[in-house]
């Protein structure tokens, strides 16, 4: 983890570096520090690594997943949005500096993103458009975006657990099925079927467990604002109640851990790093 953190931080720094000093360059780099899991590089790496292969080499490929990551949040934070004011444990982007430079920060990041895949020179051409229709199709208009407008559109509604499950799957699960896939295409694996479900069920999870968090701990636990209580956006676990959204989640549990044995991933790095997710607490 200690080896992860540092050159992901390098990656970052070597990303800001061909920046010319302004105001955006301050923001971008406020943006992407802070208390983040940088889960979703590390989904990627840890998955290479697991296959086999070197993860050094592709470093800054994880970071455009990190980029996207940070650009949604700047966004889902604005005041049109989430309106939140605390993110990973810090005033959100928006705050700290004000709403123009947050969107523009958002659109530096998306933007650079893929950038950072097709700059990249380990990867072949083939692999760059799989990487780019991955995460095109991920965060668009029929994935991550999608997700965001039905979540804005649900606030103080009644929609049943198959919606909400919909609306998860494509706010959150989206990108972490590319993380996953994006290593998957690296290890130039020849089916990503199961990769997918794994994918679909730890997504499902993920938003989840930030409901329950959200249900359990105090903000300042969690580094970030409350808003979907705040909003009343209905969740899982507003729809089923603690108990059997808790139910829930062990069933969840145990289909990523079939997925794991599916994918001959049991006792690997990749796991390790599954397991953690599973077990998390904030």
């Amino acid at each position: 983890m200690t080896k992860f953190n540092e050159l992901f931080e390098q990656s970052i720094q070597n990303y800001l570096n061909k920046f010319p000093d302004s105001s955006l360059k301050k923001a971008i780099a406020y943006a992407l520090s802070g208390t983040g899991k940088r889960l979703r590089p590390q989904l990627m790496l840890s998955l290479i690594a697991s296959r086999g292969l070197s993860p050094e080499s592709f470093y800054s490929l994880a970071l455009a997943l990190e980029c996207v990551h940070t650009y949604s949040l700047v966004h889902d934070d604005l005041p049109a949005m989430d309106d939140d004011s605390m993110r990973r444990g810090k005033p959100t982007v928006h705050i700290a500096f004000d709403e123009a430079t947050a969107i523009l920060v958002g659109d530096a990041l998306l933007t650079d993103a893929f950038s950072l895949i097709s700059e990249h020179t380990s990867l072949s051409p083939d692999q760059k458009v799989q990487l780019i229709t991955t995460l095109s199709n991920a965060i668009g208009s029929r994935g991550m975006v999608l997700g965001q407008v039905l979540d804005i559109a649900s606030e103080g509604k009644n929609v049943s657990l198959n919606e909400l499950e919909e609306m998860n799957q494509l706010k959150t699960g989206k990108l972490l099925e590319a993380s996953i896939l994006f290593g998957a295409i690296v290890a130039n694996e020849s089916s990503f079927e199961d990769y997918k479900m794994l994918a679909h069920h730890l997504g499902l999870l993920y938003q989840l467990q930030d409901d329950l968090l959200e249900t359990l701990e105090e903000a300042t636990v969690l580094g970030k604002s409350k808003s979907d209580t705040v909003r009343n956006k209905p969740t899982t676990v507003t729809y089923l109640g603690l108990e059997k959204a808790q139910e829930l989640e062990k069933d969840y549990h145990q289909k990523i851990r079939q997925s794991l044995f599916k994918l001959d991933l049991e006792h690997t790095l990749f796991s390790t790093l599954i397991e953690t997710i599973i077990q998390r607490s904030y």
